[in-house]
């Protein structure tokens, strides 16, 4: 079952560029959602499209070809594709993110060679430094073992965290803090292995992957900790991470709507045996009302999370700290709340759910999937309240 009704009506910005090329390949992304599932990866002509869209290069900067995406624009393309598919929506995004990092803060060399004709390079891979390295006159000599590697499935280039080593310990800066780094690395000196048998997001290609005994130019790495932006407009000064937040706030609110959506078709025809129809039980109707406002009122805190620290990126060069953790906070709520929705979606669809294909049933294993990511832990919460103690904030009410 696909409904159109209220997604269609969720977005706000004009529909061109991006977010016109997402909306287009909806039926698309929508057919391909199976086959993707059974092979664990995007599918090649998913590939294809999302290149010759421009899609991957969403948030690159149009120096290098890409659309260099403002934070709107970007949490729309991510919330229209996971609302079409979770696990495809969710590739997408590990891969248009990775290549945003790539693009924005390597030098021109790696730039060159990781984007050889516009955004035609597609990269993917793991940023957590897991990974050990030793310094030599020209660069990195990087080992590890990585999982996870969202959307590595058909990458060209794939990133790996490391911490450099010094004397077999781990350096550390000034501040005290681990010496992290990522690099990239082609496809061909990878050692690509799998490890992606999981309950929800099975298709988004997160396999996992070892780096071993790899050298690096060090032109092919940037500090993880305080990376230095070469191209690109003030949207990038949001910082890593807002930029990753993106991405997962995005995924979140698409996948919530839709199960959403899906139920309440459901409930239009369904009735268990012995019980009255779904659409006529006042329990349902109250339940849904209220976790459709939940869902409105998570997207609205969402967005003006975002576009507030852009504002400040843009005015002042940086969001403020407290900005910085909102939209930490705001993706980790948005998460949450999706996952309720989708819960009460599979309660009230009874088998329809259960058995594949069910659209409810994927929202529900892929938001699930989702809830385990270290990026909406609980620890964003708690951050947020200890940065907003620190610093405070004037009322704005």
């Amino acid at each position: 079952m696909t409904t159109t009704s209220s997604a269609d009506n969720r977005f706000s910005g004009q529909e061109s560029g991006p977010l016109a090329q997402a909306r287009g390949l909806r039926s698309f992304i929508e057919q391909e959602a199976g086959r993707t599932e059974a092979a664990r990866t995007l599918t090649a002509d998913l590939v294809k499209a999302f290149s010759e869209s421009g899609l991957f290069g969403l948030m690159v900067p149009t120096v290098l070809g890409g659309s260099e995406a403002d934070t709107r624009t970007s949490l729309e393309v991510f919330e229209e594709l996971a609302y079409a598919d979770g696990s495809i929506g969710w590739s997408l995004m590990a891969n248009a993110s990775t290549s945003c990092f790539a693009s924005i803060y390597l030098d021109d060399e790696p730039t060159a060679a990781l984007f050889p004709s516009g955004v035609a390079g597609i990269h993917g891979g793991m940023f957590g430094p897991v990974g050990k390295a030793t310094r030599d006159e020209n660069g990195f000599l990087v080992d590890g073992s990585y999982r996870f590697g969202s959307g590595t499935g058909h990458a060209d280039w794939f990133a790996a965290g490391f911490i450099e080593q010094e004397n077999g310990e781990d350096a550390a800066l000034e501040s005290g803090m681990p010496a992290m780094r990522i690099a990239f690395i082609p496809a061909e000196q990878i050692t690509k292995r799998d490890g992606w048998n999981v309950l929800g997001l099975k298709g988004t290609g997160s396999f996992d992957y070892a780096v071993e005994s790899v050298h690096v130019d060090e032109a092919f790495t940037f500090p993880l900790l305080e990376p230095v932006q070469h191209r690109g407009g003030a949207t990038y000064q949001i910082g890593m991470f807002g930029l990753v937040a993106i991405g997962h706030a995005g995924f979140a609110l698409g996948v919530g709507r839709r199960a959403l959506d899906e139920v309440l078709e459901v409930a239009k025809t369904k009735q268990r045996l012995g019980g009255d129809p779904i659409a006529g039980q006042q329990m349902f109707l109250h339940e849904f009302a209220m976790h459709d406002a939940a869902m409105r009122s998570a997207r609205a805190f969402t967005y003006e999370a975002f576009e507030q620290a852009e504002f400040t990126a843009i005015a002042e060069g940086a969001p403020t700290p407290v900005e910085t953790q909102r939209m930490r906070q705001a993706t980790t709520y948005g998460t949450r709340i999706a996952a309720d929705a989708c819960r009460f979606a599979y309660t009230w669809a009874g088998s329809d759910g259960l058995r594949e294909p069910s659209i409810i049933g994927r929202c529900f294993r892929d938001i699930s999937a989702s809830t385990q990511h270290v990026y909406v832990d609980n620890n964003t919460l708690t951050a947020y309240t200890q940065t907003l103690m620190m610093f405070g904030e004037p009322s704005s009410f």
